[in-house]
């Protein structure tokens, strides 16, 4: 079973790039796990990850959903 929410590191890695181009690339917000600001709570949504890697390529849900309606 693969995780949903991932760490700062994990989420680089997830996107095959280093922690510091993935700071500075990446638009998705982490998720705090705790009333405090603290960066060792914060977690990112792989949903979140895949939905800006998706369109970063060039490919949104929307379009997804047109090309499979038109193969009906």
């Amino acid at each position: 079973m693969s995780r949903r929410l991932l760490t700062l590191t994990e989420a680089a890695d997830y996107c095959r790039c280093t922690v510091p181009v993935f700071e500075r690339a990446c638009p998705v917000t982490p998720i705090a796990l705790g009333d405090r600001i603290d960066r060792r709570l914060l977690r990112y949504d792989v949903l979140a990850l895949d939905e800006w890697i998706d369109m970063a390529g060039g490919r949104t849900a929307k379009a997804d959903t047109q090309d499979w309606l038109a193969k009906l």
